[in-house]
């Protein structure tokens, strides 16, 4: 039971964690750039839509990390010492693992770039 509710805390806070432990501010900022990019590509958006959509972004990034936030404080609350320390664990292998795809994702694309 025990083992089912921190995997389902894990698969539902992952997406989260992600987005507000990424690592450096930068990777948000340049990921949001790169976004509005494609989207300026596809709908030629003027200037003030651009700075709209900017806008928007970062109030939608610092509201995920503020539900973020609030989840960790009560899941804290709701898990045993030992199950925060088995859970906090778990995070950090998933980070790692998540950190080395996107390094590998990064690096396959500036190969494909150079060909």
């Amino acid at each position: 039971m025990n083992a089912k509710l921190i995997g389902m805390v894990v698969a539902l806070a992952f997406p989260l964690t992600v987005a507000a432990y990424s690592g450096e501010k930068g990777d948000h900022e340049q990921y949001r750039a790169k976004k509005i990019e494609r989207l300026d590509k596809e709908l030629k958006l003027s200037e003030d839509q651009k700075v709209k959509i900017e806008a928007l972004f970062k109030e939608q990034g610092e509201k995920y990390k503020a539900i973020h936030e609030e989840t960790e404080s009560r899941l804290q609350k709701i898990l045993t010492p030992e199950q925060n320390t088995q859970f906090k664990e778990m995070k950090q292998r998933r980070h790692e693992k998540w950190c080395e795809k996107s390094q590998e994702r990064k690096q396959g694309k500036s190969e494909s770039s150079q060909n």
